[in-house]
């Protein structure tokens, strides 16, 4: 996965969004933050955007932030974010600056963070059942009801490398 796993610290960051905007790991604001390493031209990562979307959807307001961190330039990303309708930030990480932190074997990869910075779970590629288990993750972590993220029959397969 990377030579980062649960319950080890997450390595500080800030990166410029696409908006414009800096955005910095631990002065968010919320309770949890699900950092997703992606590049532009990945299928994996398209396939996974979706679902994706639907986790910022169910648990924005609970208080997750999601933050796309694109190994492409500001145009690429922004690009990328308008066709897949991204609601959630998009950092551009286009010197692979904190992608060399985070060192992800294969995109998308995706950190769930605590507040405090403590790695709380992950997942790799394009997975169905693991979007599940992160969703599960972030609702208990929350105190919320859990979405199913990735149903059964959509679809899309139940895997798709990275």
């Amino acid at each position: 996965m990377s030579t980062f796993s649960v319950g080890q610290s997450a390595p500080a960051f800030s990166l410029s969004g696409i908006d414009g905007k800096v955005y910095t790991l631990k002065k968010n604001g919320a309770r949890l933050t699900l950092a997703v390493f992606f590049k532009t031209t990945c299928p994996a990562c398209m396939l996974a955007w979706p679902y994706l979307e639907k986790i910022h959807q169910a648990y924005r307001d609970a208080g997750l932030a999601v933050r796309g961190i694109s190994q492409h330039d500001r145009s690429r990303s922004s690009d990328f974010a308008s066709q897949y309708g991204s609601t959630f930030p998009i950092l551009v990480d286009a010197d692979w600056r904190v992608s060399k932190l985070y060192d992800p074997e294969f995109v998308p990869t995706l950190w769930l963070i605590e507040a405090e910075g403590k790695i709380a779970d992950g997942v790799v590629a394009f997975d169905k059942a693991g979007l599940n288990r992160l969703s599960q993750t972030i609702a208990a972590r929350l105190g919320v009801a859990a979405a199913v993220i990735a149903p059964d029959g959509d679809g899309n397969p139940p895997f798709k490398p990275g």
